[in-house]
């Protein structure tokens, strides 16, 4: 079952689109075509995820997600951020 989330990539500014919440994965998806192709398809698996964070930007809560790579990707959630956190916990992700 997948969880749908309205989030946007914060990157060079705030990049709108969605998050979707599977089995496997988290993945980031807009149809932006200023945003660069890296980040418009944006998968992360549960077990490629070391740690993820919660916080605050401006007045807007957020997410970071922190890869095992050293990637680190930060996230505005506009609804359901405590949803997101607890779904990561589900997938076995130190979500704090």
């Amino acid at each position: 079952m997948k969880n749908y989330f309205i989030v946007s990539l914060v990157k060079n500014g705030i990049l709108g689109g969605g998050m979707t919440a599977d089995e496997q994965a988290i993945t980031y998806h807009t149809g932006k075509l200023t945003v660069p192709q890296e980040y418009r398809h944006l998968v992360m698996r549960y077990d490629e995820i070391n740690e993820v964070t919660s916080g605050r930007m401006f007045l807007l809560p957020t997410v970071t997600v922190m890869k095992k790579n050293g990637d680190s990707y930060k996230f505005a959630v506009f609804f359901g951020r405590n949803r997101l956190i607890e779904t990561l916990r589900a997938h076995g992700v130190n979500a704090a």
